[in-house]
């Protein structure tokens, strides 16, 4: 790159234009990605949601970091508990990530179906998820509309077997 192309991070900023959020999400709808149920608990109240959008950070310390709407109980829960699990679903979940993220299906009704133990922190596991990570909470980064919550491992246990269920497109589908 030469160096006249080099622009400042404040250049940058006076001079961006906002991509419109439907362009936005068709764009981002070509992403395949996991799926999985975040899960808390507070007070012996059970909360959860279906998410997308999460990644492994860092080895050491064990982290991952996943990404939810500010307005989202699920949040909320977290906040209070601190503590949070992430469920990674196979293929054989799809009603299940159906059933978290409705938004017809609120609090402990989404835990209804499946079959649940409490981890070492408290939170919800999915007892034959294809794996479940028993984070504690380390950090909450707010941007816009979203929050991306990060979280030290406190176990990390690889549980099932079978296919990944996976996002595509506004879909839940099966690698084959």
């Amino acid at each position: 790159m030469a160096l006249g192309n080099v622009v400042a991070i404040a250049d940058f900023e006076t001079h961006t234009q906002a991509v419109a959020a439907v362009d936005f999400r068709e764009v981002m709808r070509e992403l395949a990605s996991g799926v999985a149920l975040v899960t808390s608990a507070f007070d012996e109240a059970r909360c959860g949601c279906a998410v997308s959008s999460f990644a492994s950070l860092s080895l050491e310390p064990a982290s991952l970091l996943v990404c939810l709407n500010g307005e989202s109980a699920t949040l909320r829960c977290i906040r209070a508990s601190r503590v949070f699990a992430v469920n990674i679903l196979a293929d054989r979940h799809r009603g299940l990530a159906q059933r978290f993220a409705s938004a017809k299906v609120r609090g402990a009704e989404r835990f209804a179906e499946g079959d649940w133990s409490a981890l070492q922190t408290g939170a919800p596991a999915l007892r034959d998820a294809l794996a479940v990570v028993d984070c504690r909470l380390e950090r909450i980064v707010e941007h816009a509309t979203h929050a991306i919550v990060i979280g030290v491992a406190a176990e990390a246990t690889k549980i099932g077997s079978g296919r990944a269920l996976v996002h595509w497109r506004s879909r839940f589908e099966t690698l084959a």
